[in-house]
């Protein structure tokens, strides 16, 4: 194999400037390297052979700014034995643009433990490894196992992708996104040309049309064709104001010449030479005002067109038309597989169909069905290991594979993203099939086939559903995690490392610890609209397990209630719906149906009223509640961010209590509201964008006693936001949306230090944070 970076004298050379040069790296925190150590030290290492931990240490990966960790592991032969901290560096650096050091070096240490050290106890050995000088965090547990494919990081949204062969740099991926932007990439995840506004509206469609060729489409009915060889080349080839392209393909029929083919909404497809670009006649009788979705298929004859619309799939072949098949929904994806006459089909309904054109009309042949509620938004043909896979992407952020031939499963999900996922392309060049998909969550992620088909995945990711850490004396860390993956709940106990199933029959929505006399309870939403009740230390379905019901929803938050004589677990369902359930009895004591839709978020403090529980919804308010009274506590507070994510209660600066209420919001935001008074943004209107996506948790803790920090959790990371100060004082990389973050504050004996678990999809992370060290 050739070696990418170069061997004998020359590698030599550079070992020994790596070398040299890491001895210059200062170990003391804050200070930063030399210039030319953050930007080319880990270059030299790789040309030397020796890109591992001791010579690109991570006092050096924290500053880094040569953005090229990533691209040099992915371009080595085999991965090195002692590149730990370097593979956890290549892991965040997508989503570390625009972040401080200090911000680099916190998330640095927690993605090595994670990696490291996963369901390891911190007596462990390898839990007790030197942290990096200058890291805030002591990290305690963790297992978190976020999928580690990500091929880059976007602004805007990924909404269609392409492969594309240049003559000057060789096989390379095409992006569009919703802001009408083209982008050039290497096959490494870098760029390779400045990004290029093409549309004005989103880019829906990608086409290869040769060598250094490419058509774009857009929701601003424009089709373009774009010239990549040197400078991009810009040609509008077609435009239909008021319009959108639903669909963009190659057409070749018997004794014609190549068209491209360009679907309107209305039904009107415009018909261009794949060369010329000129207008040509070619007669399709498709029905207008109506959008259709286009494919070709192989068969006997030549190639065939295939076009949907509505729930009808329709044949032509040059001179006229027939109808093939009906399906049972709106067909979302269509494409042609492999062998003659045979395409696959994707409906709303979330089924996928395959067909043969032997059988006139369509007699299904075979059905697949994704997960309910999941609908299909692309079909993709890739060769795994010499044999054809259909592959489907779905808005519940699943990539799923297919036999084309039995539309029996072939392998596991691709789990990852965590959104819809818009776009799929395979990545041009030699070597196994690699899948590039495109997500929602503004994630491209880069997948190898064959680890999910015919090879073990290195480590199955099963998506939490909902953990709880449990509360004990203010001076010790909690010791009992519980956790919600599939049917299975487990309980860790963090002290030690071990664990234990609590139930494997129910999926779960929420979770939380209730405090029954001396009995420390796990509380649980279930997806059957039940809330359990059970002693985690006694066997599942003895008596001391109790079903709560009322909800006719699934409960999407718990929050104990601790009042003097009457524990009480509070719980917000998706029913619109806040209840209030007497934890000794199991009775419903009070239900609160003033929200509109559902209900996602709970939190409650001590105040100068007593005990408040705050609720926050779809509806986009949050509401106080009083559990004294059974009744709310002064007018709903309209937050103005679309929908309400999250709620905590933020303590006084003073320390005597609470004085405001934080929301996290869809729109990316926290609010604070003054409980104290008529409900209002604090200062007239204070308020801070985090500018990563939706906020989905929230959390808040004192900083020193006269300090309050409000941490959110957006699409990537963890922001810790300073009130007083008003600014992002540290911001934690995660890489992946949480849907719980809790803290805890406890006196220690080398100063004031907040425990934070952060739980998301791809697991928990509970780490200490040293308040002196930020």
């Amino acid at each position: 194999m050739n070696d990418p970076f170069g061997s004998g004298e020359s590698a030599d050379i550079h070992r020994r400037i790596a070398a040299a040069l890491a001895d210059l790296v200062t170990q003391t925190p804050g200070v930063p390297p030399h210039p030319y150590l953050s930007r080319h030290l880990a270059e030299h290492a790789a040309k030397g052979h020796v890109l591992d931990d001791a010579h690109v240490p991570p006092a050096v990966l924290a500053w880094d700014t040569s953005a090229s960790v990533r691209r040099l592991l992915h371009r080595q032969d085999a991965p090195h034995e002692q590149q730990q901290w370097l593979q956890a560096w290549a892991a965040i650096e997508p989503f570390a643009r625009n972040t401080d050091p200090a911000s680099r070096l916190t998330s640095l240490h927690l993605a090595r433990h994670a990696a490291t050290c996963r369901r390891k106890p911190p007596s462990h050995p390898a839990a007790q490894a030197a942290a990096p000088p200058g890291s805030p965090v002591t990290a305690l547990w963790s297992d978190c196992s976020p999928p580690d494919n990500v091929w880059a990081i976007t602004d805007t949204a990924i909404t269609s992708l392409a492969a594309v062969t240049t003559r000057r740099e060789g096989p390379q991926l095409v992006s569009g996104d919703d802001h009408g932007v083209v982008q050039i990439w290497r096959t490494d995840g870098t760029a390779a040309a400045p990004p290029l506004s093409v549309h004005q509206g989103a880019v829906t469609h990608l086409l290869p049309l040769g060598p250094d060729r490419l058509a774009t489409a857009s929701t601003d009915g424009t089709v373009t064709a774009l010239d990549v060889r040197h400078n991009p080349h810009l040609h509008t080839l077609h435009r239909r104001p008021g319009t959108w392209v639903t669909s963009l393909t190659l057409y070749r029929s018997p004794g014609s010449p190549e068209v491209l083919l360009a679907a309107h909404n209305d039904g009107f497809i415009a018909v261009l030479d794949a060369d010329t670009y000129r207008p040509v006649d070619l007669p399709l009788p498709v029905r207008k005002n109506t959008s259709a979705l286009l494919a070709t298929v192989q068969s006997d004859a030549g190639t065939l067109l295939l076009f949907a619309q509505d729930n009808t799939v329709y044949v032509f072949d040059g001179r006229a038309t027939f109808l093939h098949s009906r399906h049972r929904d709106r067909v979302r994806a269509l494409t042609g597989l492999p062998g003659p006459g045979r395409y696959a089909v994707g409906d709303e309904a979330g089924n996928i169909t395959l067909h043969d054109l032997t059988h006139r009309p369509s007699r299904e042949t075979v059905r697949a069905t994704l997960p309910q509620g999941s609908i299909v938004t692309a079909l993709f043909v890739v060769t795994v290991e010499e044999r054809p896979v259909l592959v489907s992407a779905g808005t519940d952020g699943t990539v799923r594979m297919w036999s084309t031939s039995t539309a029996q499963p072939v392998g596991d999900p691709l789990r990852g993203h965590t959104a819809a996922v818009t776009a799929m392309s395979t990545l041009p060049g030699t070597g196994p099939t690699r899948l590039i998909t495109a997500g929602g969550d503004h994630a491209l992620r880069n997948w190898l086939p064959a680890d999910h088909t015919v090879r073990p995945s290195r480590l199955p990711w099963r998506p939490l559903t909902a953990a709880a850490l449990a509360q004990t004396p203010a001076h010790e860390p909690p010791p009992f995690l519980a956790v919600a993956s599939g049917t299975t709940t487990r309980l860790f106990n963090i002290r030690t490392g071990n664990e234990q199933a609590v139930w494997e029959d129910g999926r779960v929505t929420a979770l939380a610890w209730v405090q029954r006399e001396t009995q420390l309870l796990v509380a649980a939403g279930m997806s059957d609209n039940s809330i359990r009740l059970t002693d985690p230390a006694k066997p599942y379905g003895s008596a001391s397990t109790r079903h709560l019901t009322g909800h006719y929803a699934p409960a999407l938050a718990l929050e104990p209630l601790a009042l003097p004589g009457q524990p009480l677990l509070a719980s917000a369902s998706g029913d619109g719906t806040v209840r209030l359930w007497d934890v000794k009895t199991g009775a419903a004591v009070a239900v609160f149906e003033d929200h509109t839709f559902s209900v996602r978020a709970l939190a409650s403090a001590h105040t100068a009223a007593g005990l408040l529980l705050a609720s926050g919804g779809a509806d986009g308010k949050a509401r106080l509640w009083n559990p004294h009274h059974l009744s709310p506590h002064g007018a709903a507070i309209r937050c103005g961010q679309q929908n309400v994510n999250a709620v905590t209660f933020v303590p006084a600066e003073s320390g005597a209590g609470a004085t405001e209420l934080a929301t996290a919001g869809q729109d990316g935001t926290i609010k604070l509201w003054d409980i104290q008074s008529e409900p209002r943004v604090r200062g007239g209107g204070r308020c801070r964008d985090l500018r990563d996506g939706p906020l989905t948790a929230v959390t808040s803790f004192p900083h020193h006693g006269k300090r309050t920090v409000v941490a959110a959790a957006g699409r990537t990371a963890i922001h810790l936001w300073d009130v007083t100060l008003d600014r992002v004082i540290l911001k934690i990389i995660t890489g992946h949306p949480l849907f719980s973050l809790t803290s805890r504050t406890q006196p220690r004996d080398d100063g004031p230090a907040t425990v934070i678990t952060a739980t998301g999809q791809a697991g928990t992370t509970i780490f200490r944070l040293h308040h002196d060290r930020l």
